[in-house]
C-alpha cells in the first residue's frame, strides 16, 4: 500500500472515530450496528485496514448522516 493510501486510512479513520465521539455511540454498540465486532472497528478508526462499501453504508445509516458526510475530511 503506498504512503498516500495509508495517509487516507489514517485520516478516513480519525474523522470516523470523531462523528462516532459526536453521535455519542461506543465503538461496541456502533459496531453491533454494523454487524462486525468491536476489534473490527476499532482496526478501521486506528487507519489499520480498510473496509467496503457495505459497511460504510451502514455506518453511514448507524450515525445517521450521509455518504458525502463520512467522506468529508481533509488528508
Amino acid at each position: 500500500m503506498s504512503d498516500e493510501e495509508l495517509a487516507y486510512l489514517k485520516s478516513f479513520g480519525a474523522h470516523l472515530y470523531n462523528l462516532r465521539k459526536q453521535n455519542n455511540i461506543s465503538r461496541v454498540q456502533l459496531a453491533f450496528e454494523i454487524e462486525t465486532n468491536e476489534k473490527h472497528l476499532r482496526l478501521i478508526e486506528k487507519g489499520e485496514i480498510s473496509t467496503g462499501l457495505s459497511n460504510l453504508y451502514k455506518i453511514s445509516k448507524a450515525l445517521n448522516i450521509s455518504m458525502q458526510e463520512l467522506f468529508d475530511f481533509e488528508v
